[in-house]
């Protein structure tokens, strides 16, 4: 008796597609979830999907994922031969594809826009796209795949397929959740395939590629690249950033700068109304690709005080965060450097302003900071929130969750400019029972 046939193939040949419901979303998700196998053979279709496509935008006619399921009821990827054959007879279909793709397109929902003059894109809206000229303005989508994304002006997309596009010019934000795992977004100089994460990848007129870490993690491939078991260029986790060059040199990005929404963001500063405008500091390692995350006032309660970490900055008690910092310019700095006694680093204002260090009170605090700053004699909190595999809450609002105390100390800019500020302790911290943290900074205009 004949085993049933899986149905991963035909559900990846959906997405694909576009065509995919709801369910068949849901249950592809569950099934990369449970099996690695078939995670390594779904990004190796992505990959080979991201090939089959001319510079233009066209479709290629998709080719099988993977032979019939094995007697374990599990999928085995093609060998790599087989399957840069089945992509060479799939490249001699295309001219007999592109027709019909061209004038299908890929379905987007309008979900919101700003600051666009013509009335045709209302939010609810369904269009159906194989190219985006957007000369101003911002632009929200939802595609079948359950992809979110946001386009800022000016930019030049290419709508590939519901799980692929193409970004020649403008910054994109991706939300893929869980149905979009797999979402591909090639550029000039890269190819970024992502499993279910938040991410962003901005092409200046200047031709490099940014590519932007809010959340989980992304693979960047060189998008030259011919060859599906090359390794990619870089793997990104939440946090990170990196730049690539005409030539595909990879650089750190040292700033990342938020407005009022996280969608709103820029790794050249001085776009947001940020008051502060780049830190930066004196690491020499090449792999430490952090960014420092610049919040446009964006100190509140809950706010997260590191990147790539739960930790948030509360009141104390109930009465919350003191007016005088409430609103100010945030910078979620780097937990680990709590130990770090060469750390240097130096904040940028682009006008006059109040910089604030906020430090852990539990230790005395560096020689630094008290020639060069005042305590104001407020305290905040910073809660040291449970980790994300406890399955444990973080607390929400002043005074709830482990809090440890910080004290607020103060620097007048009066002209604005730059201030250097060193490491967070004046020598190593021994054995303790109590962890220390690394500090925050703010900053408010005069």
């Amino acid at each position: 008796m004949s085993e049933p046939d899986h149905p991963f193939p035909s559900l990846v040949q959906a997405v694909l597609a576009g065509t995919a419901t709801a369910g068949q979303h849901e249950q592809l998700a569950h099934l990369l979830q449970l099996d690695a196998g078939l995670r390594t053979a779904y990004v190796r279709q992505m990959r080979l999907d991201a090939l089959l496509h001319f510079t233009g935008g066209a479709v290629a006619k998709k080719t099988a994922l993977a032979d019939s399921p094995t007697r374990a009821g599990r999928i085995s990827p093609l060998p790599s031969f087989w399957l840069m054959l089945t992509a060479a007879a799939a490249i001699l279909c295309i001219s007999l594809s592109t027709l019909g793709w061209s004038r299908r397109g890929v379905e987007a929902e309008i979900v919101r826009t700003a600051d666009l003059t013509s009335r045709d894109w209302r939010a609810g809206t369904t269009l159906r796209l194989n190219h985006l000229s957007l000369p101003q303005g911002r632009v929200e989508f939802r595609l079948p795949s359950g992809v979110w994304l946001e386009v800022v002006a000016p930019a030049e997309l290419q709508f590939v397929s519901a799980m692929h596009v193409r970004v020649s010019l403008g910054q994109v934000t991706a939300d893929v959740g869980d149905r979009g795992k797999g979402f591909v977004i090639d550029t000039a100089q890269t190819k970024i395939v992502d499993l279910g994460t938040k991410f962003g990848v901005a092409v200046p007129n200047a031709g490099h590629t940014d590519v932007v870490v809010f959340q989980g993690e992304v693979e960047v491939f060189d998008r030259q690249s011919r060859r599906l078991s090359d390794p990619p260029l870089t793997r990104l986790v939440e946090g990170e950033a990196v730049r690539f060059d005409a030539r595909r040199q990879m650089s750190r990005i040292m700033n990342v700068t938020s407005g009022p929404r996280d969608a709103a963001w820029s790794t050249r500063g001085g776009e947001t109304g940020a008051v502060i405008t780049s830190v930066h500091d004196n690491l020499r390692d090449p792999s430490a690709l952090y960014y420092y995350r610049i919040l446009a006032g964006g100190l509140r309660e809950d706010a997260l005080a590191f990147v790539a970490k739960r930790h948030e900055w509360n009141g104390l008690d109930a009465t919350g965060l003191p007016a005088e910092l409430l609103g100010a310019d945030l910078v979620q700095t780097f937990p680990n450097d709590r130990s770090n006694t060469a750390l240097e680093l130096v904040v940028t204002v682009s006008r006059p302003a109040a910089i604030y260090v906020l430090i852990d009170r539990r230790a005395a605090p560096p020689a630094w900071l008290a020639e060069t700053f005042t305590d104001t004699g407020t305290l905040i909190g910073l809660e040291n929130a449970p980790l994300l595999t406890s399955g444990k809450a973080v607390g929400t609002g002043p005074g709830h969750g482990n809090m440890a105390p910080f004290a607020v100390w103060r620097h007048n800019l009066p002209q604005g400019g730059s201030l250097s500020l060193g490491p967070p302790r004046d020598s190593p911290v021994g054995n303790s029972s109590t962890p220390l943290w690394m500090y925050g900074i703010a900053a408010k205009p005069l």
